[in-house]
């Protein structure tokens, strides 16, 4: 149509022409075959399109999905096929995986840079923790044979087939047993649907304490076995659990599996890494709480830098009246925490500082020369941590603890407060103090300071042996100003054993024994080593021994020992035995402390449900 309505313009021009523009026709026939040519010209046909690129096309939402924040600042990485396809149909798992201290699942994968070689397949478990300090996993073949072992957290390489995978804390019977499918050129991870739990101990005060408890599977009546926690101070990290998903119970060591008393419990949910604060008596580690809080949350100052504090204030008044006897009494308390801490932490580099002041005040009757402080201490740490490998780590420590205000005894019903002179005979010259309030200790007294520095091995950690071993230095410096102790009446001696007037004032008094001012500074190497052996099902055995030798008394060194033995005789009885020896020989201050101990226990565990 085109065509042919450009060739009717061009005539209805030729008609209108002059005579002397008619004479210029070549010129408009030229003209004319112009305007037809573009047209009569054949056209290429319209180009193919080019072939899709190979791949997947990212976009923003794809690529920014797994973003976390976490301890070193976040990550971003493109969210893998592979891990896609272990969370298609777990939509708990995203959740799961914000309660782990290590990376998502997809950021381990994107940063492992293991090379699955030509002809054979990848199996990666995700690791829960920071520090890798989960059990190590344990790849059979269909006949039961051993074919690979490795930390979470690191690709497997494995020939084409099928495999049985062995991972978690416990017995060989204990343990989590996953079947696979390892396919050739693939890399595959094993979506987490078993728990990890780690145990802080710490004393009442918060101060991290190396306890030791049971763990035991409530609905199964499964026994774990006994866990610990760390010294933090020497570079030690709390060991993780990794356990099937269920409702546990945590006992103090040696305590009866159905017991009512000295227990907690927690319940573990599948792909989870659960926290559990165990708050534990130092003296002989019974259980005084617990629960699933974290004892210091931190604010970030930048993606490597961390700081916290807890500040805390309670007071109580309390006022008694006996109209009778027209007898009032008063009493006016109050406490005051501040717990400050600051963090670095970029692998492989580790460094806290803490700050912890705790102060009470009691005044009783309005009397100021009544008020006693107590609690009172001031304690300032410092740890740095070089993680150079999973199972080596250097660390060096600094640690100062001493107190603000003088120490004060309070005398209850006691008549008044008697001394001893240095042999432990009765003070007839110093008499009977008959004050409501005594002075015992001066302020900043004892002073102690603590320096250390050493490496930590992980020998080994496989499933039926685990050992490690921490080799160093420290060295300590304790100031005590001149002060009294309270001993018992009955190490009192007399001059005469005929004073019943002497014997009678040291029965309803407070007896206190003078000690003079002492320096005391040790400085030598320290070393410790501890191993657990496990036999199958039938039992375990497990020991640590630590020594220190100052240099000033290398022959003379101070050293612990404890082991524990246990045998799982059936499913519902076991047979426990333990040994604990210390040896202490200072040169001045404290008597040298000798002591052992055994243990038995039978356990019978039954339960109808």
């Amino acid at each position: 149509m085109r065509i042919g309505h450009c060739a009717l313009n061009i005539e209805k021009n030729y008609a209108m022409l002059t005579q002397g523009q008619k004479k210029r026709l070549p010129a408009l026939a030229l003209l004319r075959c112009a305007c037809l040519l573009p047209f009569l010209i054949p056209l290429p046909s319209a180009p193919a399109p080019p072939p899709e690129l190979p791949g997947e096309e990212l976009t923003d939402q794809q690529i920014f999905s797994v973003k976390r924040g976490r301890g070193d600042g976040g990550a971003t990485a493109i969210d893998t096929a592979a891990a896609k396809a272990a969370r298609a149909g777990r939509p708990w798992l995203e959740e799961a995986m914000s309660t782990w201290n290590a990376q998502p699942l997809s950021v381990q994968m994107a940063a492992d840079e293991t090379i699955v070689p030509y002809g054979k397949g990848g199996l990666f478990i995700p690791t829960y923790t920071e520090t890798n300090s989960e059990p190590d996993i344990e790849v059979f073949d269909l006949r039961g044979g051993l074919v690979a072992s490795s930390e979470p957290g690191r690709t497997l390489t494995l020939e084409p087939g099928e495999y049985r995978v062995a991972l978690g804390s416990g017995s060989k019977q204990q343990r989590i047993v996953k079947n696979i499918k390892i396919e050739e050129g693939a890399k595959r991870p094993l979506a987490p649907d078993w728990s990890g739990l780690v145990i802080d101990v710490v004393d009442e005060q918060g101060i991290a304490l190396k306890g030791e408890y049971e763990l035991v599977r409530i609905d199964e009546f499964d026994p774990y076995g006994r866990g610990y926690g760390a010294s933090i101070e020497l570079g030690e990290t709390v060991k993780a659990w990794i356990l099937k998903p269920g409702i546990y119970k945590i006992l103090g060591a040696g305590e009866g599996y159905n017991t009512l008393t000295n227990f907690v419990t927690v319940r573990l949910m599948p792909g989870e890494l659960t926290t559990f604060l165990l708050i534990q008596d130092p003296s002989d580690f019974r259980i005084r709480g617990g629960g699933t809080i974290h004892l210091a949350p931190t604010a970030r100052l930048t993606s490597n830098w961390r700081f916290g504090v807890n500040i805390g204030i309670n007071t109580q008044f309390n006022a008694e009246i006996d109209h009778e006897a027209a007898i009032a009494a008063s009493a006016f308390t109050l406490g005051g925490l501040i717990d400050a801490w600051l963090l670095y932490r970029k692998k492989p580099v580790e460094w806290s500082t803490r700050l912890r002041l705790d102060e009470g005040i009691n005044l009783a009757d309005d009397k100021l020369e009544n008020m006693v402080n107590n609690p009172d201490r001031l304690l300032v740490s410092s740890i740095f941590i070089w993680r150079i490998l999973n199972w080596l780590g250097p660390y060096a420590r600094a640690e100062s603890n001493t107190k603000f205000f003088d120490s004060k005894i309070r005398r209850g019903k006691e008549i008044g407060f008697s001394f001893t002179d240095a042999g432990y005979v009765f003070d007839e010259a110093a008499g009977l103090d008959t004050s409501q309030v005594y002075m015992v200790e001066p302020a900043f007294s004892p002073l102690i300071v603590e320096l250390g520095a050493g490496v930590n091995f992980d020998l080994t950690t496989r499933r039926y042996f685990e050992a490690k071993a921490r080799l160093g230095a420290g060295g300590n410096y304790s100031r005590y100003d001149d002060r009294h102790r309270i001993i018992e009446d009955r190490r009192v001696k007399y001059v005469s054993e005929d004073s019943l007037e002497q014997k009678s004032v040291v029965s309803n008094s407070i007896v206190l024994y003078p000690e003079e001012r002492v320096n005391i500074f040790e400085v030598g190497p320290q070393t410790s080593l501890g191993a657990t052996v496990r036999i199958g099902a039938l039992g375990s055995a497990e020991g640590e021994f630590k020594l220190f030798a100052p240099l000033q008394r290398l022959s003379r060194p101070d050293f612990e020992f404890n082991g524990t033995l246990s045998w799982r005789l059936h499913r519902s009885l076991n047979l426990d035995y333990t040994y604990r020896q210390s040896l202490k020989q200072p040169t001045e201050l404290d008597a040298p402390v000798h002591t052992s101990t055994h243990g038995i226990w039978l356990r019978l565990h039954y339960s109808s449900r």
